[in-house]
């Protein structure tokens, strides 16, 4: 990212185009204000495990603002499905995106988390997340489905702006 596209080099993103997509088609949620209400759970536990491991105090106010947005989207999701029973969290090990919360903890637990450390795992996992759900917004034929994939991968594009101007404002 350092540089813009004047740095690009060719690099493209490889891969199964499927990545991901097994957590959300697998039918371990009744439906998908559940699935999503897990993930930004999960996020935002993984978020706040990272904050109590973290001495460093700008990297703690930055994994708290990250998981204040997490809390935000659950609480946008209660508001457009209210009435919905959130059971269905207790145990995520997946999160946004697909990745593994349990890998990310060992991670950070063999080394000292920087700013730049978290903001790079941010964008990864948020950037990860706008694609999965944009992706699921394309093959959705349920337009209630549609419309929510739409929303939250919007909603997946804010946090990276916001992390993108902290990295802007980390490398000046």
């Amino acid at each position: 990212m350092s540089g813009g596209i004047i740095a690009y080099d060719g690099g493209k993103a490889v891969g199964d185009e499927e990545f991901g997509m097994e957590f959300f088609v697998s039918g371990d949620f009744s439906d998908v204000f559940r699935m999503g209400y897990a993930m930004e759970d999960g996020l935002q536990q993984l978020y706040l495990i990272l904050k109590e491991m973290c001495d460093d105090s700008e990297v703690k106010a930055l994994l708290g603002r990250l998981a204040k947005f997490e809390e935000g989207h659950k609480a946008m999701l209660e508001a457009k499905f209210p009435g919905t029973a959130i059971t269905e969290t207790a145990s995520l090990d997946t999160l946004e995106g697909g990745f593994d919360k349990q890998q990310i903890i060992d991670h950070f637990n063999s080394r000292t988390a920087t700013l730049d450390d978290i903001i790079q795992l941010g964008m990864m996992l948020e950037t990860q997340a706008f694609d999965l759900y944009n992706r699921l917004a394309v093959k959705e034929n349920d337009p209630e489905s549609k419309e929510f994939f739409t929303f939250m991968a919007n909603e997946e594009r804010q946090h990276l702006g916001f992390l993108s101007k902290e990295y802007d404002r980390l490398l000046l």
